[in-house]
């Protein structure tokens, strides 16, 4: 590799570690400080952190490899969330913050029982290592490797292996340290440097292809659905079945019950932030397409067919950069690996010291010890993501499709035991979690009857989903009324959802008017998203 891009990777590992280690140099061993960054984040760290933690190097390969082979369809991923952030906003969010919630898993014992809690909370677990770290961390040592970090000695493995281990190591040193509050504010740092990356190569690659039109009519040229959102029913990314369903099974999942994604906002110095970091995330996403989707489209136009998906990425860049901008780039798609590992890492050692440690394993710990707890916590899963990336070294169909692959099994029963908990008051402990394993259950039967009997409809990941999904609200239903409540299962009435929980409090309203509503902004989000929804239909 370049001197040059060593240099300016270097500089960038060095800065970011730095950065974690200093804002949380005052860190007190006090769970507020360490799992929630004090409670005091404002909005807009809020917005680029959960940025942050949703877009990883994995997108970078795997969003903009699927979009090489499928067109504009993998944006439907990220313009297609308006509903759900407006579920979060107006209906989820508020029970979240002001009940104090340290962890989403904690509101399904208000609400249900304490055993819903503890399957969730391992399910959570569960996908957290599988479907996140694990594939970051293998989309990051691949895409470090490939772009020259070895030496001529090595093998492919053991290259590979050294960039997952240096990942991991800058990553959990600082998350380790300091908790949320390094992680947040390394992410407002890391989301900047990867938006400035992907725009270099996004304007280079443009400029190399002849511009934007030229893009257009090479793509439109082969297939003329590859600018297109809404599909046909049998689509593999974008089928209009899955796009229609997509806010009730994935989304509402991800955006509004997803620890990793939601944990900030527990975080905030106010209501009012909190719901403005959501609605910051949402607008941010607008935007993103453009540096982890249209890559892809650039890319068919430059080389045409033929490229190994999980390659393209790489591709371009050797193509299009010169040794600054490669070490540039470089460092926004480290800033993407470890933003998304260390989101992953506070996370699990959140869930884990107070879902399952302080309940079952030492009661009465301290604050200090919880604390403790959650650093070995986080050395315990960092060891366990790396050595399960060289795993997907095995899997042929691309990083991006196993993440949604994965979303798809867990997604469906979750979303439904939350919108019943908030708006289905008849809805109790034991039939959630019966829906919940059942969930798990059908999410794999299906997967494996629709490749076994190659069911054309029901291959799309969203179709399964919608599937599922449907499955899983029929068996919660049918539970409701079939199972008896546990007759010491209580819940707190607040957790039913009512108008009063859409208000902010009398006080933070008064400071808010103006261009500060949120009520302004949300409409700007909601019509931003329908917009795009029509231009490319």
């Amino acid at each position: 590799m370049d001197s040059t891009v060593l240099m300016v990777a270097g500089f960038y590992f060095a800065l970011t570690i730095a950065l974690g280690f200093w804002v949380a140099r005052h860190e007190k061993n006090k769970i507020d400080d360490y799992f929630l960054a004090g409670r005091k984040l404002p909005w807009y760290a809020i917005a680029l952190s959960m940025t942050g933690s949703n877009i990883g190097t994995e997108h970078f390969i795997g969003m903009v490899g699927t979009a090489y082979i499928f067109g504009l369809a993998p944006a439907t991923f990220e313009w297609g969330n308006f509903i759900p952030y407006s579920v979060l906003l107006w209906i989820f969010l508020p029970y979240f913050y002001r009940k104090k919630l340290y962890t989403i898993p904690e509101f399904l014992e208000k609400r249900y029982s304490p055993t819903t809690r503890s399957v969730f909370a391992a399910l959570t677990l569960a996908h957290m290592v599988l479907a996140v770290l694990t594939p970051a961390l293998y989309a990051g040592g691949r895409i470090l490797y490939e772009m020259g970090m070895q030496t001529s000695l090595d093998s492919f493995n053991a290259g590979f292996m050294g960039c997952v281990l240096l990942i991991s190591a800058a990553t959990a040193a600082y998350c380790i340290y300091g908790g949320l509050l390094s992680v947040v504010w390394t992410d407002v740092l890391q989301v900047s440097i990867l938006i400035i990356g992907g725009a270099v190569l996004l304007v280079l690659g443009l400029q190399d292809v002849g511009g934007l039109q030229k893009v257009i009519d090479a793509n439109i040229a082969v297939d003329p659905d590859r600018f297109r959102l809404i599909l046909s029913a049998n689509h593999p990314i974008s089928p209009w079945t899955g796009v229609a369903t997509f806010w009730l099974t994935l989304s509402m999942w991800y955006v509004g019950t997803n620890q990793f994604y939601i944990q900030r906002c527990l975080g905030a110095r106010s209501e009012w932030d909190a719901k403005m970091g959501v609605i910051g995330c949402g607008i941010i996403k607008f935007f993103l397409p453009l540096i982890i989707v249209f890559p892809g489209l650039i890319a068919f136009a430059k080389f045409g067919p033929g490229l190994a998906q999980d390659a393209v990425y790489v591709h371009m860049i050797n193509a299009f950069l010169h040794p600054v901008g490669k070490g540039i780039l470089l460092a926004a798609l480290v800033a993407a690996i470890m933003s998304t590992v260390s989101s992953v890492l506070n996370s699990s050692s959140t869930i884990w010291a107070i879902d399952i440690h302080r309940r079952f394993i030492e009661p009465q710990a301290s604050e200090e010890k919880l604390v403790t707890v959650g650093r070995w916590t986080t050395f315990a899963i960092i060891i366990i993501g790396t050595s399960l990336a060289p795993l997907l070294l095995q899997w042929k169909d691309g990083v991006f499709i196993y993440i949604q692959d994965m979303a798809a099994l867990f997604a469906p029963p979750i979303s439904v035991i939350f919108l019943a908990a908030f708006l289905w008051g008849k809805a109790h402990g034991r039939a959630a979690t019966v829906t919940l394993a059942f969930g798990i259950a059908a999410g794999i039967a299906i997967y494996s009857i629709a490749s076994s009997y190659n069911i054309d409809w029901l291959l799309p990941l969203l179709n399964r989903a919608a599937v599922s999904w449907i499955l899983c609200l029929v068996v919660l239903i049918v539970s409701v009324y079939t199972i008896k409540k546990n007759p010491g299962e209580t819940y707190d009435p607040d957790a039913i959802w009512n108008t009063q929980w859409a208000r902010l409090p009398a006080d933070e309203r008064a400071r808010n008017r103006g261009v500060r509503s949120l009520m302004f902004w949300w409409i700007v989000l909601v019509s931003v998203s329908f917009a795009l929804f029509f231009v490319f239909r």
